[in-house]
């Protein structure tokens, strides 16, 4: 099918098929520029919360077990286009007109408090939607989304979307899945910020939570990260330099290791245990 080839295409790839319109990310990103900065995600904000690694998740999220007219019909009404990293595709109070599917690349989600500071709330990934929330209450956007490298996307209008989802009842099962992961993963984000005291329990647990998202390895489980430490300090509600300092301390204690942009756990139990957290989030089963 066309739609899962779109989706399994690689971040900055020219889609071929439906409609293409490059200057609708053009006028997104003068829109974000001039706007303060509020959907909360799926999605772990340690990397891309998925089964398969290679990031084509053309039968998740979304997409998942749609029926061949379904996505037929979804290629006739969606818009497909490109944008560059840093481009603001949802904008916090934004009124929802249309929903976005993005097939590759990854997108920050943040909310901003009172005062100016930001919640980053997760990353967004290929086969993930932005701005379903919205779309399905009418209400204005909790979120800002911003891509970080250059992504495909699919673009509907909110009424076609609504329609949509009318004619499909597999469509309709998918978008109430989504939206109970996005309530669990809130629940789960209150849970750190909320209901654990300190810096060090907090960057531990959504660590430990990232875990669940990871891949075992022999000796430990292995987690990718494309966040700066600055953006995990807005994950956790911590600054920078807090950020840095206790994930050193991790390393120093071999509780984490870091090469790159990936982090391994070598022990989960140890984790929890130095950063005073009771209980532990379960990982991924090995694979056969």
């Amino acid at each position: 099918m066309r739609i899962l080839q779109l989706i399994q295409r690689q971040t900055g790839t020219r889609l071929q098929a439906g409609r293409y319109n490059r200057n609708f990310t053009e006028a997104e990103a003068r829109n974000g520029k001039s706007c303060s900065v509020r959907e909360f995600p799926m999605l772990s904000a340690f990397g891309v919360d998925r089964n398969d690694a290679s990031g084509t998740c053309g039968t998740e999220g979304f997409f998942k077990d749609l029926p061949t007219e379904a996505r037929r019909d979804f290629e006739l009404l969606a818009t497909y286009f490109e944008c560059l990293g840093s481009t603001v595709l949802i904008r916090e109070e934004q009124e929802p007109s249309s929903i976005l599917f993005l097939l590759a690349g990854e997108v920050n989600i943040s909310m901003n408090s009172f005062d100016g500071r930001r919640l980053l709330l997760g990353v967004a990934g290929a086969g993930d939607t932005l701005g379903l929330t919205s779309a399905i209450s009418g209400d204005s956007s909790e979120i800002r989304a911003e891509a970080i490298y250059p992504c495909s996307l699919a673009s509907l209008r909110r009424q076609d979307f609504l329609e949509f989802l009318l004619r499909h009842p597999a469509a309709s099962q998918n978008v109430a899945r989504e939206l109970s992961r996005h309530y669990t993963r809130a629940c789960e984000r209150l849970r750190i910020l909320g209901l654990t005291s300190t810096a060090m329990a907090k960057l531990a647990y959504l660590l430990l939570e990232s875990c669940r998202g990871g891949e075992r390895t022999q000796r430990d489980l292995k987690i990718r990260c494309t966040l700066t430490h600055q953006e995990i300090g807005e994950c956790i509600g911590a600054s920078r330099e807090t950020v840095s300092r206790t994930l050193a301390d991790f390393r120093s204690h071999d509780l984490v290791r870091q090469r790159g942009s990936t982090f391994f756990v070598p022990n989960r139990r140890a984790l929890a245990g130095y950063a005073g957290i009771d209980s532990i989030p379960e990982p991924p089963k090995a694979a056969a």
